[in-house]
């Protein structure tokens, strides 16, 4: 890459790092703090895990129109600050209605989209896929960090301070904006798909086909954390506060485990296999998790391989889709993408809620494998997948 190039995606991977850092140290620790919030239900609490993935999913497509009309910037600006905002919120609230309040806004800083195009704005088409795979890596260090810092800030400060650190998190997330990402030019931004072009999209076969790809496995992750905290420390017979201790060598174990999956599948073009495996993989972790719950190595060994199925499909569909487009789609198809995306992440949690309270915990763990399955199935398609991958299908929605 150029060096312009190289500005422009480390600018982009900070804002996501910082971003998605914030709101995943949150995920364990909501669930810790149930009994202390007012007015809690099982409901409710898989409610404020799960709705700031409806806030992202319905507000994606108008923040991506908005960016094309007033600029990438100026709208990344807006919706930090109504993240910051939202964390704020959550910061000073003792109930779960102004955590499921604060939840809302923080997803409603819908930039996701945003910064795809912005990344597609500021790269050339040889190193389009580098970017994507750069951003990528982001995302999945913002997960692991989340999931060992969120259980440190929750057992030195509780719930208020993991907000107040995700609040400051999107303040450094400003800093890019102004010192590190290089200015867009304003034909870039207009080269974009309007709202016509994102609607084709949910018609595009390869568009479709990880959107539910997508869909499936981020409602498989917002299920997960309504149950799985609690159930770790259970299992490991730790305080809330120390549950870091046991994310941080679950989540470096799946990373690593996710390592030779994902290269297997670049070098051999075995997407759709790998894609099937993860499904397995999620489905055969949810159910040691279930049928041995309480169980110190039973529960340990199936977090490792639960979490390694879910990073390898994390990492192998976003590759997918900045193939399946032209620069002319782009805008409207991370749109139709990080829709489904949070989308799913909000069926997750709500489904998760509902589970927990007809069926207890096991019963969430087996829906888990079973939304698993699923997401195997809809891989085992390769002649779908292949869409994915084949260069002419990148023209295949410019007719519809």
């Amino acid at each position: 890459m150029s060096p312009f190039e190289k500005r422009a995606v480390a600018g982009l991977s900070f804002i996501y790092v910082a971003r998605m850092l914030g709101l995943f140290m949150l995920m364990p620790v909501l669930a810790l703090d149930n009994d202390q919030l007012r007015y809690s239900t099982p409901v409710l609490l898989g409610l404020a895990i799960g709705i700031y993935g409806l806030a992202q999913a319905a507000l994606q497509f108008p923040f991506g129109v908005a960016s094309d009309r007033f600029g990438r910037k100026r709208v990344l600006v807006f919706g930090l600050l109504i993240f910051v905002l939202g964390s704020l919120l959550g910061a000073v609230t003792h109930n779960i209605w102004g955590i499921i309040l604060a939840r809302l806004l923080q997803g409603a800083g819908a930039v996701s989209s945003v910064l795809l195009a912005t990344a597609g704005d500021l790269t050339g088409e040889q190193h389009r896929t580098k970017a994507m795979a750069a951003i990528g890596g982001s995302i999945a260090i913002a997960y692991v960090l989340g999931m060992a810092m969120g259980p440190v800030f929750y057992g030195l400060s509780g719930l208020t301070g993991v907000f107040l650190v995700a609040a400051a998190l999107g303040v450094l997330a400003l800093l890019p904006l102004w010192k590190v990402i290089p200015p867009i030019p304003r034909n870039l931004q207009q080269r974009m798909g309007n709202w016509r072009d994102a609607l084709r999209m949910f018609r595009h076969p390869p568009v479709l086909t990880a959107s539910v790809g997508i869909f499936i496995l981020q409602m498989v992750l917002g299920a997960s954390f309504v149950v799985l905290s609690p159930e770790l420390v259970r299992a490991m017979h730790i305080p809330g506060s120390a549950v870091w201790e046991v994310y941080l060598p679950v989540m470096l174990l799946s990373v690593a485990g996710m390592l030779y999956p994902v290269i297997h599948a670049e070098r051999h073009k075995q997407h759709g296999q790998m894609l099937v495996f993860s499904g397995v993989a999620i489905a055969v972790g949810a159910l040691f998790m279930g049928l041995l719950a309480g169980h110190f190595w039973p529960v340990a060994v199936g977090a490792v391989i639960f979490f390694t199925g879910y990073n390898v499909a994390s990492a192998i569909l976003p590759s997918m889709m900045s193939r399946s487009t032209t620069q002319e789609q782009r805008g409207a198809a991370s749109g139709v993408y990080s829709l489904m995306q949070f989308l799913g992440i909000f069926a997750g949690g709500v489904a998760g809620g509902w589970g927990l309270g007809v069926a207890g915990e096991q019963g969430v763990f087996y829906l888990l494998a079973a939304v698993g399955l699923l997401l195997a199935l809809q891989s085992w398609n390769g002649k779908r997948v292949a869409l994915l991958l084949e260069p002419d299908a990148r023209q295949a929605g410019d007719g519809q």
